[in-house]
């Protein structure tokens, strides 16, 4: 789905070559075989490989406000076009400061051809440096092995915190109208059950979206991915867990229990227009609605268009699968405005969108072309 972004940014160009078919030039093509890659947090070299039938340069840019092109070359950075593979040697230094995502994209000259990858390169970790932001925040879950860990030895966080991991085991979901409205089950880092429960944490009895009672008998399974909100306790002295009836599940895999109606006023979350979507036919479009959600991944600022692309989930969490989340394709600043900036959006952000949604292809659950921030960290401008 990614070749998406590709092959329409060269439609024009593919449309003027057919007006002349008698001049047998061939048709602009660049194309990538991977989509991203990753540079050792330590620093080093990665080959980027792509194909271009164009004379080409390479420019970069930051994906986020968090990351800086600086340290970071690519030689060689511009060259020929060519049938076969053409591979550039990206370097960069160690990075000591947050992930850094970069867009690398490569322009084919006197064609609106382009493609894009992207260029991730980890935190490095240095002994004994501070390990940031407190963790329990929603940009920085508490992560359930380390949680469970700080419990055990007696740090236990204060108020409601944000807890994130896999479902190891599930011991009941006591939906309504039969049961009681609330979930148990475990979590940990990798998703494995230890040998006895009580080396797991454990979600006691926690509700739904607001605390709100769970409905859904099916809401998680073993493997998935959760985020919980809600304040935690040792119980009997051996158990870490969350507080009966205190914690919320927020979302499975990025998406929450479907909530709002798609007014301005009551947006749909993310669950709720990942459930619109798919009661629409392939490529048949919605009316417009509104959606709430977090930026969990940059796609790409386009700075000639004015647009943005990126990912909402509800919890911020983004999946390894990208067509199982929303896709907000070229959107448009507030009004309809055109984005200056690739630091107008970042990472964590939280998004109110307009705009109609559709399945593309049958694969990309999608916001069109078109759609327009409404708000931004609840701001309106």
């Amino acid at each position: 789905m990614k070749y998406r972004l590709i092959l329409s940014a060269f439609a024009a160009a593919l449309a003027l070559v057919a007006c002349k078919p008698s001049l047998n030039i061939a048709e602009p093509l660049i194309n990538t075989g991977a989509v991203s890659y990753e540079i050792p947090s330590e620093g080093g070299t990665v080959d980027v490989t792509f194909r271009s039938n164009l004379p080409w340069h390479i420019e970069l840019a930051p994906a986020n406000a968090t990351s800086s092109v600086a340290g970071i070359t690519v030689k060689p950075s511009s060259g020929e076009g060519s049938t076969r593979d053409i591979t550039v040697t990206v370097r960069s230094g160690a990075n000591s400061g947050a992930e850094r995502r970069v867009l690398l994209t490569i322009f084919g000259e006197g064609a609106s051809a382009q493609a894009a990858v992207r260029l991730i390169q980890p935190k490095q970790s240095v002994p004994g440096e501070d390990d940031g932001p407190a963790m329990g925040t929603l940009l920085n879950p508490y992560p359930a092995d380390k949680l469970h860990a700080d419990i055990l030895a007696g740090n236990i966080p204060d108020g409601s915190i944000y807890i994130r991991g896999k479902v190891s085991k599930v011991k009941e979901i006591s939906a309504k109208p039969e049961g009681y409205g609330n979930a148990t089950f475990w979590l940990t880092d990798s998703g494995d059950h230890p040998a006895t429960d009580v080396e797991a944490f454990q979600v006691y009895r926690a509700k739904d979206i607001g605390l709100a009672d769970i409905e859904n008998v099916e809401l998680l399974n073993e493997g998935d991915v959760v985020t919980v909100y809600g304040p935690v306790m040792l119980y009997g002295g051996t158990t870490p867990e969350t507080k009966q009836n205190e914690a919320a599940v927020l979302a499975v895999n990025g998406l929450g229990t479907p909530q709002g109606d798609g007014s301005a006023e009551n947006p749909y979350n993310v669950g709720a227009a990942m459930k619109l979507i798919g009661t629409l036919g392939s490529d048949v479009s919605s009316d417009e609605v509104h959606v709430k959600g977090i930026i969990s991944e940059i796609v790409e600022f386009y700075p000639p268009n004015g647009n943005y692309t990126y990912y909402i989930t509800d919890d911020g969490y983004h999946p390894s699968d990208d067509a199982t989340v929303l896709y907000i394709y070229r959107s448009k600043y507030f009004g309809g405005a055109n984005y200056t900036s690739a630091e107008q959006l970042k990472l964590g952000d939280e998004v109110v969108v307009r705009g109609t949604l559709k399945n593309y292809g049958g694969t990309m659950p999608e916001m069109n072309t078109g759609g327009q921030l409404v708000l931004l960290n609840g701001n309106t401008e």
